[in-house]
């Protein structure tokens, strides 16, 4: 049997010969930092561990923001289009991008961050990678990423999607930057 290579460029749903109709989204990773930060320092004992968090909710997309600025360096220009074929594309990006992206490797510094009983700033560290990885899962469809990089290419295809309108993005949207919006204002109102 042979297995297909992981590509980002595999837009089409299974069935489908349309691509899925989508619109103009730029990456959320704002969100991923802002709100982990928010549920981290509500939950956290310290104003670290929220911040190491928020760093952790971060680093998953870094390969697409580095492939980003460097599209946009190379060409003055940055257009979605140009990033799905030129950035996503390239094995340089995408690896990086799928092992941050995979439950592998937060399987396996959760095991050692137990076996150590470490806790504190890589505790956080660790929980925002792991909350980033679980929320693109859900709200990634077509562009969805292989979870389990790099022992399975299987890639779960979320009923619901941030960019793709036939898979209720506007929703999404909406509902992401009302939690951004009441992060915002409980963040004002507690200071």
């Amino acid at each position: 049997m042979r297995t297909r290579r992981y590509s980002r460029r595999d837009s089409r749903s299974s069935g489908s010969h349309l691509p899925p109709r989508r619109y103009n989204s730029p990456m959320r990773t704002y969100s991923h930092t802002l709100l982990t930060h928010t549920a981290a320092h509500r939950l956290a004992t310290s104003n670290s561990a929220a911040i190491w968090a928020a760093v952790g909710a971060t680093i998953p997309d870094l390969p697409a923001i580095i492939g980003a600025t460097w599209l946009f360096a190379r060409n003055r220009v940055f257009s979605r289009e140009a990033f799905d074929s030129d950035v996503c594309a390239r094995t340089v990006f995408r690896a990086p991008d799928a092992a941050l992206h995979s439950i592998t490797p937060l399987v396996l510094s959760f095991t050692l961050l137990a076996a150590t009983r470490t806790r504190g700033a890589p505790l956080a560290f660790v929980l925002g990678c792991a909350g980033h990885v679980a929320t693109d899962a859900l709200t990634h469809g077509t562009d969805a990423r292989p979870l389990f990089w790099p022992l399975s290419n299987h890639r779960f295809q979320s009923p619901i999607s941030y960019r793709e309108r036939d898979r209720h993005a506007l929703v999404v949207t909406a509902v992401e930057h009302a939690l951004i919006l009441a992060a915002l204002a409980n963040h004002r109102y507690s200071s």
